[in-house]
């Protein structure tokens, strides 16, 4: 009765073995991973999993993130074990948790929140699905994984298809977003000449570069006075690349710009000079008399300035006149007559604040 015992026994322990060894046959998995727009590590783990077998088995999920071209990992991730039984069963994040994860190129900068950012890069996700007990593989998937800005750098200035007035622009950009997926963010910014009959898009990669900055770490960038000055009779076209660490991360649009020819400077005739605008006031105080006569140097897209003229000599520095100025991009001389109640040989001040919450001012006196 014993060895009938016994033998009964063996054969179901045989026949958990034939199960467990045979598993992998009769489990499949299936990723289902959004092909774009792949964020946040909670994204990971959207997987089908099928158990086609007649028994309820324990497994667990293991994730290997590489780098494409490095084929390093970025980061290994294990779930916690969770019970699979016959048929098919959708899996996401909240099924599997705590899941463990680890973290191993450091050129890369990973959220360690489990509900954290991904970074941003061209990456090969492999899944490992494991029995819980045995660490033996029961199926396993990979895919390719490009993980994206939401919004890649945004230009500003110069304005597409516009004209400036200087020969050495400043180039001036909005930076990708969310920042958060950058661990080492900076910015390439390539210049070129568009030939006659070329399109933007193929000047840009085609045109050996008029001016090729790298590691650009503000945003923002004068082209440099060491270079040849750009031409009026040419139109440029220029892109800015963001960069995570060496990594090229996002590109943005191309625009193009054509330099015209800067006015001549206006004549000047003693007390009437026009007098520059200042973005930090000293100890000066020009003179005018009835006109003001002002010389700036627009380095925004304003086309319009709202300015005040207040008295630094009365209680109160009370608010004397106040108007609005046309601007343009580059050079600018303006005239503003003193049409205010001003008394001889006090001061006033003039000022403005630009887009750029850029304060510029002057201290006066108005003689008539």
């Amino acid at each position: 009765m014993n060895d009938a015992l016994m033998y009964k026994k063996g054969l179901i322990v045989l026949g958990l073995l034939a199960t467990l060894l045979t598993g992998k046959a009769q489990v499949s998995m299936t990723l289902q991973l959004p092909p774009v727009g792949t964020l946040v590590k909670n994204q990971l783990w959207n997987v089908l999993l099928v158990n086609s077998s007649n028994v309820t088995l324990m497994v667990r999920i293991n994730l290997v993130l590489l780098d494409e071209q490095t084929n390093q990992p970025v980061l290994t991730a294990t779930t916690a074990p969770i019970a699979l039984p016959r048929g098919a069963k959708q899996i996401q994040a909240k099924d599997l948790g705590p899941i463990d994860y680890t973290y191993g190129n450091t050129a890369y900068h990973v959220d360690a929140n489990p509900n954290g950012l991904l970074p941003t890069g061209r990456f090969q996700a492999c899944y490992r699905l494991v029995n819980a007990y045995k660490a033996a593989p029961l199926a396993e998937s990979c895919l390719q994984l490009n993980v994206d800005p939401l919004s890649p750098p945004l230009l500003n200035t110069p304005s597409d298809s516009g004209k400036i007035y200087t020969f050495y622009p400043q180039f001036t950009w909005l930076p990708p977003t969310p920042l958060g997926l950058f661990s080492d963010l900076s910015y390439a910014l390539v210049l070129v000449q568009v030939l006659p009959g070329q399109t933007k898009g193929d000047a840009i990669q085609e045109n050996v570069p008029v001016y090729n900055g790298t590691f650009i770490k503000t945003l923002y960038l004068n082209y440099p006075s060491s270079f040849r000055a750009l031409d009026t009779g040419k139109v440029y076209a220029w892109r800015i690349v963001a960069m995570n660490g060496t990594q090229p991360a996002a590109m943005s649009d191309v625009w193009t710009f054509r330099v015209v020819a800067p006015a001549p400077p206006r004549p000047t005739r003693g007390d009437d000079s026009y007098i520059a605008l200042k973005r930090s006031l000293d100890a000066s105080v020009a003179s005018c008399s009835g006109l003001l006569k002002l010389t700036y140097t627009n380095p925004t897209r304003d086309t319009l300035a709202r300015y005040t003229i207040t008295s630094l000599q009365e209680a109160g520095n009370p608010v004397v006149q106040q108007g609005l100025l046309p601007l343009r991009y580059g050079q600018n001389f303006v005239e503003v007559p003193l049409a205010g109640s001003y008394a001889a040989h006090k001061v006033y001040l003039f000022q403005f604040v630009n887009s750029r919450n850029e304060t510029w001012s002057i201290k006066f006196t108005n003689n008539r």
